[in-house]
């Protein structure tokens, strides 16, 4: 194989290191900036760098698959800090808000620095697959030139809007509907299993019914069902998504009374069992239904 290009990507854990194998598969040669060295997984096509500058002296298109908002506003302000006058174009997959959005493309404007909103969803095993859907906002035509990588690791993808923070916005709503949907199943379920129910068989029924989602059709039968409790993604980063979520209803003037429900079951759920599996709800709630049953 001989790689057409070289990207860089910031971040290669339970999301970004799927992602770039399915560059490498694509053609692309990667240059991975992992700061938990006890990650590094280094394969044909794939060179972790120890530095941002080292990274950059290899491309100048940097994917960023990183957990927060102040982590991708410290790599930027390093970028700019340490290349002002180079050309670097930087996807953002990582989930962290439209107002960390925001901040980040007004720090970019005066610069060489292009910067697209590009939040992903569909899991680890949408990531794997090479199935996920990314959300972008920013420039159309940056939009465009970056389409050809998107597609190398993802399905569906969207332009939102033009301006950052417009794909935050909706991947934040995504993922408190998919938090929700996981919360609203695993009380139905435990209901059901205390009426004798079989959770397949519920699980089963509900899919080809009006109750079907998400949490039925994937989370509940390959992580519950099995006892893996492993979709690779923690309750901490769910909680930090649509904590997100809600301070934009907050600043909307959205009431945001469901959210406010959801958003203190899932601080509940961490404050309990910190960075357990998002599918762990189940259990907690589990738990949590037996010691009222108890009482």
């Amino acid at each position: 194989m001989n790689p057409r290009e070289t990207i860089g990507i910031v971040g290669l854990g339970n999301m970004g290191y799927p992602i770039a194998q399915n560059l490498i598969k694509a053609g692309y040669a990667i240059a991975g900036y992992e700061i938990d060295q006890a990650r590094w997984q280094p394969t044909d096509h794939l060179l972790y760098v120890n530095s941002l500058e080292a990274l950059i002296e290899r491309t100048s298109v940097l994917l960023l698959s990183l957990p927060d908002g102040h982590t991708v506003q410290s790599i930027i302000e390093q970028l700019l800090n340490g290349c002002a006058n180079r050309s670097i174009t930087v996807v953002d997959t990582s989930t962290i808000g439209a107002k960390a959005s925001q901040a980040i493309e007004k720090l970019a404007r005066s610069s060489k620095l292009r910067y697209l909103d590009s939040p992903v969803s569909g899991g680890v095993r949408g990531a794997v697959a090479g199935t996920l859907a990314v959300m972008c906002a920013g420039p159309k035509n940056l939009y465009n030139e970056v389409l050809p990588i998107l597609e190398c690791f993802s399905a569906n993808q969207f332009l939102i809007g033009p301006q950052p923070g417009q794909a935050q916005t909706l991947k934040v709503l995504n993922n408190f509907l998919s938090a929700t949907a996981l919360a609203a199943s695993c009380e139905a379920l435990h209901f059901g299993q205390t009426q004798g129910l079989d959770l397949q068989k519920m699980c089963d029924v509900i899919n080809v019914s009006t109750g079907m989602n998400t949490a039925t059709l994937d989370k509940i039968p390959h992580q519950v069902v099995t006892n893996r409790f492993n979709a690779g993604f923690s309750n901490s980063l769910l909680l930090k998504d649509i904590s997100l979520y809600l301070e934009g209803c907050d600043e909307a003037g959205i009431t945001g009374d469901i959210s406010r429900t959801v958003v203190q079951l899932w601080d509940n759920f961490v404050t309990s069992s910190p960075n357990d599996d998002a599918t762990g709800l189940f259990r907690y709630t589990g738990k949590k239904s037996r010691r009222i049953s108890d009482t």
